[in-house]
């Protein structure tokens, strides 16, 4: 026998079986196995409802559900366990923002889309006058699916779904779109957040906020940065945080986002932390990707980054005397940075990137090197005049099997210590190919291929022991007048071995003058067993060298 949940659920819904919509009849598929079990628990008194079988509430696209719906939500803060809400197919007229109380199951039909009509956000779990600290706000909320429609083209109101100082966020097959200008979701001082299998769609572009994220991950610092609450800023960060099978791009109506994930404000002693990343596709941002400000613990994973402006940047809070970011939570001045710590970067593919910054910049400073980080095969075609991958007040790190193909510029390294940089595949490449530039200490270059570069192979200038080794060098320089060559040593680099590298002028239109230049300050120096056949080396005077072929 059919329960009255399966009954309605026919009724509403249409036919979802179709082979030309396979993702919406997954979604509905899910949709029914949840209301079976949900059929058995209705009753009188019940905390389970069809939103369409209340007062107030038609989701015909002209009437104002606003009241009907805020009066169901606030139906959880009568309920000792909250209750779970089910909104049909159909339009729901919006005139203000919706407030989510404790304990509030949201679950929506593909169709069921929630049509704003005013200037401010959608959605929000915080009151204005609101005294709550840390993650003990109204929290153990899912919302499962609808298409919220911001009408950004016609309405302001920035941030479409606000949440701060809660815990036990779920938010699945969603769509957010034409937001104008702000954030699809403000994630504020919340932990235990897991956002999966949503679409953020379509950003209006306003000039001062076109770093704007899909989702951004803040913490509560002041009215300035979260101005949906007066008082009480404990500066609560976000944390244990995943965001998984999402898309971020444009809408039909309007363009891509800022940043699809990020963060630009931060406070001395605060992280957002452990924060995962993984199998999404961004799409068309106007800045970076993803933007980790003032995180550890970080995993960005398997994702796919298609005609970014830029990759995705790591960076502590910037400091300084006049600088917020870097005030303590009582507003004294640290002047320091957050040190951050335990950075995965794997799998990932950036595709056509732009100019707005290198494609991957990590990025300590001068007060901490960024530590453990571990960028590993991620491919990257296509980028413009920028970096590939730029590392700056790095240690500890490894940075293996990548694949570059058509940059303006590889790898390029700065103030690191203890890095590896190995088993990497450079290939047309228009400048140098890895760069290890001022300050670099204890750095070993092993085991990558380049080939087709138009620049120096590999150029280090003013390192302190560095290890090159094994290398494999086939087609570097392209401008002959240049005099590129396949290993450069410039500017007092102290205690260098260039071991078992292999060198080869086979490529048409490639010309190295000599396989492996030392200037002649640098000190402490060997080469040996490299094969420059046919090639030829310049060695500094005094520099140990045997079993090298000429």
């Amino acid at each position: 026998m059919m329960g009255k949940y399966t009954d309605i659920l026919k009724r509403k819904k249409p036919d979802r079986t179709n082979e030309d919509d396979p993702v919406e009849a997954l979604l509905a598929a899910r949709l029914r196995e949840r209301l079976r079990a949900v059929e058995q628990k209705n009753g009188k008194g019940s905390r389970h409802h069809i939103a369409s079988n209340m007062p107030g509430i038609k989701g015909d696209g002209k009437h104002d559900d606003t009241s009907g719906i805020q009066s169901l939500l606030d139906e959880a803060k009568k309920k000792t366990n909250g209750i779970s809400l089910y909104f049909p197919a159909g339009i729901y007229k919006l005139t203000a923002t919706l407030m989510i109380h404790e304990g509030t199951r949201i679950e929506c039909h593909p169709k069921a889309v929630f049509h704003k009509v005013h200037h401010r956000g959608m959605l929000k779990n915080i009151e204005k006058n609101s005294s709550d600290n840390g993650y003990e706000g109204n929290g153990n909320i899912t919302i499962i699916g609808g298409v919220w429609d911001n009408n950004g083209h016609r309405y302001l109101g920035g941030t479409s779904f606000v949440f701060g100082h809660a815990k036990n966020l779920v938010f699945r097959d969603l769509t957010i779109k034409d937001v104008s200008p702000g954030h699809g979701m403000e994630i504020n001082s919340s932990c235990n957040v897991v956002i999966d299998g949503c679409k953020f769609i379509g950003m209006a572009p306003k000039k001062r906020k076109l770093y704007s994220e899909a989702v951004q991950l803040d913490l509560m610092k002041s009215n300035g940065v979260f101005p949906w609450k007066k008082s009480h800023f404990d500066h609560t960060p976000c944390q244990d945080v995943m965001i998984t099978n999402c898309y971020f791009g444009p809408s039909e109506r309007l363009g891509s986002w800022g940043r699809a994930v990020g963060s630009h404000s931060a406070t001395a002693d605060r992280w957002h932390k452990r924060i995962i990343i993984a199998n999404n596709i961004i799409s068309a941002t106007l800045q970076w990707g993803i933007r980790a400000y003032s995180w550890k613990d970080v995993t960005i994973t398997d994702n796919i980054f298609d005609g970014c402006g830029a990759g995705l940047s790591i960076d502590p809070n910037y400091y300084g005397k006049n600088e917020v970011d870097s005030e303590d939570m009582f507003g004294n001045q640290t002047n320091d940075s957050n040190q951050v710590k335990r950075v995965t970067i794997q799998g990932n593919h950036f595709i056509k990137p732009g100019t707005h910054g290198s494609v991957m910049s990590i990025t300590g400073d001068k007060r901490h090197d960024m530590l453990e980080v571990s960028i590993t095969g991620n491919t990257i075609e296509g980028s413009a005049s920028t970096n590939a991958i730029f590392l700056a007040h790095v240690a500890q790190s490894s940075l293996a099997d990548n694949i570059i193909v058509g940059a303006g510029k590889g790898i390029k390294l700065t103030a690191t210590t203890m890095v590896n940089v190995t088993g990497n595949i450079i290939q047309s490449i228009t400048e140098t190919g890895i760069e290890a530039f001022t300050g670099n200490r204890d750095l070993t270059i092993a085991n990558n291929a380049l080939s087709h570069v138009g620049g120096h192979g590999i150029w280090i200038t003013g390192n302190d022991t560095t290890n090159i080794s094994n290398n494999r060098l086939t087609g570097i320089g392209a401008d002959f007048e240049s005099e590129n060559q396949g290993i450069r040593v410039t500017s007092s680099c102290n205690r260098i071995s260039i071991i078992g590298n292999i060198f080869s002028n086979r490529e048409p239109g490639f010309q190295m003058s000599c396989a492996i230049y030392t200037a002649a300050c640098t000190s402490n120096a060997l080469a040996i067993g490299n094969n420059a056949a046919g090639i030829g080396l310049e060695l500094c005077e005094g520099m140990s060298a045997s079993g090298n072929i000429e």
